[in-house]
């Protein structure tokens, strides 16, 4: 019995509507008969109120026909409207026309029916429009929108971007919470100045903005966000709005982008995210066409190293939507590839994915790992990535970032791997710390195999800073801005290529691609185009912005120095790498110097001895001879925070 309650509530809702616009109907009918022979005289006519049921008889039926009955009036829209006037012209008619069949319209004044059909149509859209007003609360505002009638004790907005997602937002907003007072819209466009939309009124561009929020506050009324509803915004724009709206102390989200009808819902909408880092680069997105990276990865068993690191764990999400046979996801770290297999599971029930802890500098276990899965693609993310702590962990570094990929490009070759992907770094180029040095002997190895086997392809990919990853500078920036700061940046002029985690894997997945579609040479190296580089004070600015405050105004900035091996600006190339150009698909392909495979091999073997005995001094020694161009730092023993991008 109680499961029917809803559907029986639904038809008595449904019969007091129709009850209502019957109602209308009438009232439009004696409207007009009164309009035309004046009050009380219309109430003589000869069969007044029948005519008048009559009339509503036939307008009920027409509701039924054209389904005006059916829609919703609080979402009243253009076809609701559409389809209550074409019920209404065709009760009109109707009429008319059994009019004159019965009595040759007899007391049927030319203008009543014309006045009926004005009447009946007004009457039905006040209707639905009060009934909006009502429910959505559309009388909340004063006699200046946005500003005569304070939002106190609710979350006080501003929008920027007259759009379908304002609109779509601003509805939402009165439909939904009582909690949003929505102040007004800065826009761009001359021609929308001081235009009213849902009541909300557009109050000018973005240099308007430190104008209208002190209006708002004399009226009581304070900024508390200012919510991006442009549509797709560039970085350059983001930028621009984010350091307007510091001046005035207002933060900024933006509402999500959506990317599919059937995800828009007004909850979703009133969700509106804050602003990411990567939005503010101040460049264009770096794009690539994941989708033609799927003749690489499906159907194919693929291998990921590192992978619940930043990169690994963000390049396997991505591996997961390309349907492979299978998925092998391998890591040192229990916690991270315990939470990355938890999370690819859940989104992906149906992928086979096989978890393992592996340590590649373990070859018994790299080696068993491969024998049993024998992967056509591998992924090696697996890396000692931190600049300093490298620095002060020489043997460490050479065991993980050297021998480790000599292990899983080894074990790749040995089971007939078809295809081998090295994430790279651009520090490996002209190297000042270890940790450089041991990418750029990492490429080198990867690069005379490439050279030496046809069966297995050794592709390397280097691309510069990625904006989040672990140990990287921006949550050491985030820790020191909600501290209170200062926000330490060792040198005003010191510049960073930097990648956003999705841009750098889309790109790897890309370029490794088309390497193979395309054949590209043996040997070289696939360097991905970041665009410009950005200032590390450039990004302090930018977070302490994102976090509400003004730089060097509530969050200082000091600059401590240089630091022992560190440059003011990392290379993608060295100078002695032949460039092959653009592609035109994110990346570059270099020719780097190449090593004597019998010459590597025995300075690796002799490597490996100095790093089992501990001895640093032999260590760098031998690395040095891989890696020529690397110039040892001075004073690596000396304590430095861990602070710079790894």
């Amino acid at each position: 019995m109680f499961g029917d309650f809803p559907t029986s509530l639904m038809v008595l809702r449904r019969l007091a509507a129709l009850l209502v616009d019957l109602l209308a109907a009438a009232a439009a009918f004696l409207a007009a008969y009164a309009i035309v022979h004046g009050y009380p005289q219309f109430t003589y006519v000869p069969g007044i109120y029948q005519k008048t049921g009559a009339f509503t008889a036939i307008s009920g039926a027409c509701i039924l026909f054209f389904g005006v009955d059916r829609a919703s009036w609080r979402y009243a829209s253009i076809p609701d409207l559409v389809a209550l006037l074409k019920a209404s012209v065709a009760a009109v008619i109707i009429y008319l026309l059994a009019a004159f069949l019965v009595s040759r319209g007899d007391n049927v004044p030319r203008s009543v029916p014309i006045l009926t059909l004005l009447f009946l149509v007004g009457f039905l859209c006040a209707i639905r429009l009060a009934y909006r007003i009502v429910i959505d609360g559309g009388w909340d505002m004063g006699l200046i929108p946005g500003i005569s009638r304070p939002g106190k004790g609710r979350r006080n907005v501003i929008l920027i971007g007259l759009s379908h997602g304002a609109e779509s937002y601003i509805r939402a907003a009165k439909r939904i919470s009582k909690d949003i007072f929505i102040a007004g819209i800065i826009d761009e466009t001359e021609l929308n100045r001081s235009r009213l939309i849902q009541g909300v009124k557009i109050v000018g561009g973005l240099d308007q903005l430190p104008k209208f929020c002190e209006r708002c506050r004399l009226h009581g009324n304070q900024i508390d966000e200012l919510i991006v509803t442009e549509h797709m915004p560039s970085r350059k724009r983001l930028s621009d709005i984010v350091e307007a709206a510091t001046t005035v102390g207002v933060r900024v989200t933006r509402i999500p982008e959506v990317t599919s009808t059937s995800s828009i819902t007004s909850n979703f909408l009133l969700e509106p995210k804050p602003i990411e880092l990567g939005d503010l680069l101040g460049r264009p997105e770096v794009t690539a066409d994941v989708g033609g990276v799927s003749h690489l990865i499906e159907g194919q068993v693929v291998l990921a190293t590192g992978a619940g690191g930043s990169i690994g764990s963000e390049l396997c999400r991505q591996i997961a939507m390309l349907k492979p046979r299978q998925l092998i996801i391998t890591d040192s770290s229990e916690h991270n590839i315990y939470m990355l297999d938890k999370e690819l599971r859940n989104d992906h029930p149906d992928l086979p994915i096989i978890t393992r802890i592996v340590n590649v500098r373990d070859v018994y276990r790299v080696d068993a790992v491969f024998e049993e899965f024998k992967p056509h693609v591998v992924f090696h993310a697996a890396a000692l990535k931190h600049v300093p702590l490298v620095e002060y962990n020489i043997c460490e570094g050479i065991k993980t970032n050297v021998l480790g990929t000599r292990n899983v490009a080894n074990a790749a070759l040995q089971t007939g791997a078809s295809t081998f992907v090295m994430i790279s770094t651009d520090k490996a180029v002209n190297p000042t710390n270890v940790m450089g040095a041991t990418k750029r002997a990492a490429e080198a190895y990867c690069q005379t195999l490439d050279l030496e086997d046809r069966k297995t392809s050794f592709k390397t990919v280097r691309f510069g800073n990625v904006l989040g990853s672990n140990g990287s500078v921006v949550p050491r920036f985030q820790e020191q801005i909600a501290a209170g700061g200062p926000v330490t940046v060792t040198h005003p002029n010191i510049v960073r290529f930097f990648m956003t985690i999705p841009e750098a894997v889309r790109l790897v997945l890309n370029a490794t691609a088309h390497g193979q579609r395309d054949h590209v040479q043996r040997g070289k190296i696939m360097v991905l185009d970041m665009g410009k580089p950005v200032r590390i004070v450039d990004l302090a600015e930018r977070m302490i912005q994102l976090a509400g405050y003004k730089p060097r105004a509530d969050i200082e900035i000091v600059f401590t120095g240089l630091r022992p091996g560190e440059k003011l600006y990392e290379e993608l190339f060295d100078p002695s790498e032949v460039q092959d150009g653009r592609t035109g698909d994110g990346y570059v392909v270099a020719s780097p110097r190449i090593i004597d495979k019998a010459i590597l091999n025995r300075t690796l073997a002799a490597l490996e001895l100095a790093v089992e005995a501990e001895n640093d001094a032999e260590a760098l020694a031998l690395l040095s001879k891989i890696v020529p161009e690397y110039q040892s730092a001075e004073g690596s023993g000396l304590e430095a925070e861990f602070a710079e991008e790894s």
